[in-house]
């Protein structure tokens, strides 16, 4: 081999080298690489939109019109939820890592949406995966709390289960548990704008005793009087067939808001839609017909419907729209957050 050979081979082992050394330096793991919207959002009546998204594996709140997260937190940090109050005064919202596990804590925090203090409210073990202000006063906010972090088969992604319903006062900083259901999943937190009632969706499954009645059994949403919370009772069709997801009450009209599997596209991947359930008249009505993710009914202004979808549902990463139409599933428009 001469020395021309030598040299040669020398020098391309030298960059080699240099490059897997610079690749180390300047590779992102996987938590930096985050970036886009989230599926957490919140409309208040004026219009605002709060919306949580990554930037380079920083999760932070942004507020439309602004570019600037108004909070933002370090790469192994996630945003679980944020919620307005309803005089519009105020934005709670929780903190948790992103690396999920039996031993996870929650912090809520509240931030002045006048002066934009933030400050901690409270930690807890365990996940709080949905936040509501009481309607019916600021004070109050209601919370969903996951005791556990784990899979229930050897099969399945790890998840939050052993779900409550609990709240913490404002004022005098009392925390109250109302439920002891702990229940393998809870979600779409609402509370009643006239007397002391939440709504969750959850799995209706209390007179279940085995295996086939646990296949059986349906997603439906339930009525918790915080007075007696053992009197739930479901205020969805209580002989539906399919799951209830995401839910929005519209207690003037009568009506239901929720999300439901429509059918299966060419790909083999669900596709979920808006619906309506009248439940005084047990009328059901589908909404949207975009054959793709739909999912978060939220109010708006003018009695617009807010909601998300995934456009890239069934992939490795969500790619969000927002989207927002009238009461009766017309006018849909995407509504830009940048």
């Amino acid at each position: 081999m001469n020395k021309s050979f030598k040299f040669l081979i020398g020098g391309i082992g030298f960059v080699t080298i240099v490059f897997i050394a610079l690749g180390f330096m300047f590779a992102k793991d996987e938590h930096e690489k985050q970036n886009g919207l989230t599926s957490i959002y919140d409309v208040l009546a004026d219009g605002s939109i709060a919306y949580v998204a990554f930037e380079d594996g920083q999760p932070g709140i942004y507020f439309t019109g602004n570019e600037k997260p108004v909070v933002q937190k370090p790469v192994d940090k996630t945003i679980l939820e944020i919620s307005f109050s309803k005089d519009g005064k105020k934005l709670a919202y929780v903190v948790t890592k992103k690396e999920m596990s039996s031993e996870s804590e929650s912090a809520v925090h509240l931030l002045q949406l006048d002066t934009l203090e933030d400050r901690l409210l409270f930690q807890d073990t365990g996940l709080i995966t949905e936040l509501a202000f009481d309607p019916k006063d600021s004070e109050m906010l209601f919370y969903l709390h996951a005791a556990t972090f784990t899979n229930y088969s050897p099969i399945a992604r790890e998840h939050p289960h052993d779900f409550d319903v609990h709240s913490y006062h404002l004022g005098d900083q009392k925390r109250t548990k109302y439920t002891n259901l702990k229940k393998y999943s809870m979600r779409s937190l609402q509370v009643s704008p006239t007397d002391e009632t939440v709504y969750v969706q959850m799995d209706d499954d209390a007179n279940v005793q085995t295996a086939e009645d646990v296949y059986a059994s349906r997603q439906r949403i339930f009525e918790i009087p915080l007075h007696a919370p053992d009197q739930q009772s479901v205020i969805s069709n209580p002989v539906g067939e399919e799951d209830i997801y995401d839910f929005l009450l519209l207690p003037e009209r009568e009506e239901i808001v929720y999300q439901a599997v429509a059918g299966t596209g060419p790909n083999g991947i669900f596709e979920y839609e808006l619906f309506t359930f009248n439940w005084k008249t047990y009328e059901t009505k589908q909404l949207t017909s975009l054959k793709e993710h739909t999912a978060k009914p939220r109010r708006g202004p003018d009695n617009r419907i807010y909601f998300l979808v995934d456009r890239n549902f069934g992939g490795r990463e969500p790619v969000y729209q927002l989207y927002r139409m009238s009461e009766e599933g017309k006018d849909i428009e995407e509504v830009l957050l940048h």
